[in-house]
């Protein structure tokens, strides 16, 4: 082998090598390039559901100030049904005094009556 064929097959290895290296560059480069996107879209379809569980949960929270303010209201109109009921069963307790205050009324006015009347005829 001559000198001239072996600086042939030293410039044939190393442009062989340097092919190489660039393919290999260029795959890495390639590579890079799609675990990027790989990650871009991962990162949007992560970033989407965190978006619609925190619109959710807004929604839940705003839903929840609502029963808390509606539950309010149906507390003091209820407070206001159990006094209603109160003085209504008040007045009918009272209802029921006078009705007893007039029937001893009827019966005393009857005694006086009959007490009356035996006066009236023992004269």
């Amino acid at each position: 082998m001559s000198t001239q064929s072996l600086a042939h097959l030293l410039k044939t290895h190393q442009q062989k090598q340097a092919d190489h290296k660039r393919q290999n560059d260029q795959m890495r480069k390639d590579v890079v390039k799609t675990v990027n996107e790989l990650t871009d879209t991962i990162s949007d379809k992560v970033n989407e559901g965190v978006s619609d569980i925190f619109a959710r949960q807004k929604e839940l929270e705003q839903e929840s100030r609502k029963l808390a303010a509606q539950t309010t209201r149906y507390m003091k109109q209820t407070k206001q049904w159990v006094t209603l009921v109160d003085n209504f069963n008040a007045s009918l307790k009272e209802l029921g005094d006078v009705k007893h205050w007039a029937e001893i009324m009827e019966h005393d006015m009857h005694t006086i009556m009959t007490t009356l009347e035996y006066v009236h005829q023992g004269k």
